[in-house]
């Protein structure tokens, strides 16, 4: 089914578009946060600058999926939000400092919220029918971005001087750029809702406290990668004599795990286990993950832990995804899809700021610590949140989504 989406060249173009996209907004996450401590940038500082990304998605994308439903055209969307890395990357590498760094990540986070408009556009291109598969297909495009972009990242730091490894990020989303003039935009202007309606679906989800409670639980368990992955772990693994190729191998291995339980999802763990029990032992697994990497120095076994951290990170969060939409109808879906996002969005930016400020005035295992003290405070809460979930008065017409939907949602 794969071969046959992609043998039509322009879902093969959007394919390397999305690629290219995910270079561009993580190809530097695994080595920035060492980076900046060399610089001589505190470490408060540094948390920061390292969830700009996840302020900026915070803000942005619950308003953007409400007008881009509305505006007939998602492509400009897409266009704009490249053309930000785009500039402001060159400008932290002809000035490296704080402010340069924080504009460079929040022009990254601004690019991150569009990945929804990505999905839709995407979708428009094939049959009702193929539409599931067409998700899954574009999917593959995060996995596979995100570790060339490690990979190449690793290389350019290793040879070079590390800030040309900003270029990356810029000539990635340049190149992406280039390619969106050349794609179609389609829009069912016959559909599209009105502004007026879009406000009124916004302002239901916005009432019900169970997208809420599920939402602010998901963001315990997005914070838990986002502080360790791209912030903790690559400085404890500098400290111990990581260079680039390992923080680039860490990245990587969490990667490759997370994409192993997402799509072990759907076809073990909900059918043996269900939604919540996933959810839960996922969370327990992350606390594992998270405590045991302070307390070694052995850097075989910080791998085994950062595999754990991958895997249990995509139980959790695939679980919470599918949570999301339990008992929703479909003309609600993408409005509480994308308030549920926001919400979890706050564990973006939260997460490297917490492990900065604790970098700065504790030290780097109490960190870890209250990262692994909260997720255990999510797996406590989380089956009275499904609760909530399971007995909303909706009827239950939405199907759970498929692994390859829960694997799109990642911005990751």
């Amino acid at each position: 089914m794969f071969r046959a989406l992609l043998c039509r060249p322009e879902a093969r173009l959007f394919f390397i578009i999305s690629i290219l996209f995910f270079i561009c907004i993580h190809s530097i996450d695994a080595f920035l946060a060492p980076m900046m401590l060399e610089q001589g940038i505190e470490p408060q500082v540094m948390g920061l600058i390292m969830g700009a990304s996840g302020l900026a998605t915070l803000l942005i994308r619950f308003p953007l999926g409400i007008i881009s439903d509305v505006v007939k055209s998602r492509k400009i969307f897409i266009q704009i939000s490249l053309l930000l890395p785009v500039l402001t990357w060159p400008l932290a590498w002809w000035e490296p400092n704080a402010v340069t760094l924080y504009l460079a990540k929040a022009a990254d986070g601004v690019t991150a919220a569009t990945w929804v408009l990505y999905n839709i556009l995407f979708i428009r291109y094939f049959d009702r029918k193929e539409a599931p598969a067409a998700v899954a297909l574009l999917a593959l495009a995060g996995p596979v971005g995100v570790f060339i972009g490690n990979c190449i990242g690793g290389l350019i730091i290793h040879y070079f001087e590390n800030n040309i490894a900003f270029f990356l990020s810029c000539v990635s989303g340049l190149l992406a750029l280039i390619l969106t003039t050349r794609i179609s935009d389609v829009h069912d202007s016959v559909r599209a809702p009105t502004l007026q309606a879009c406000i009124a679906g916004a302002r239901k989800q916005l009432r019900d406290r169970s997208v809420w409670m599920i939402g602010i639980l998901a963001t315990i368990v997005v914070l838990v990668p986002f502080a360790t992955r791209d912030t903790l772990t690559p400085i404890y693994a500098e400290q111990l004599g990581a260079r680039a190729g390992i923080l680039s191998l860490l990245s990587n291995i969490h990667l490759i795990f997370y994409a192993i339980a997402i799509a072990l999802c759907s076809t073990v763990f909900y059918k043996r286990l269900g939604v919540m029990k996933t959810a839960v032992l996922g969370i327990i697994l992350q606390v594992l993950s998270t405590i045991g990497i302070p307390f070694t120095s052995n850097m075989y076994f910080i791998y085994v832990l950062q595999a754990l951290a991958g895997f249990s990170f995509g139980m959790a969060f695939a679980a919470f995804m599918s949570l999301s939409v339990v008992n929703t109808s479909p003309d609600e879906q993408s409005t509480r899809m994308g308030l549920f996002q926001t919400i979890y969005s706050l564990g973006m930016f939260i997460g490297p700021v917490i492990m900065g400020v604790m970098l700065q005035y504790i030290n780097l295992p109490s960190g870890y610590i209250v990262i692994a003290a909260l997720s255990v405070i999510a797996a406590i809460i989380t089956p009275l949140s499904a609760r909530w979930v399971y007995n909303r008065q909706i009827k239950p017409t939405a199907e759970l989504p498929a692994s390859g939907q829960l694997a799109s949602a990642r911005d990751q």
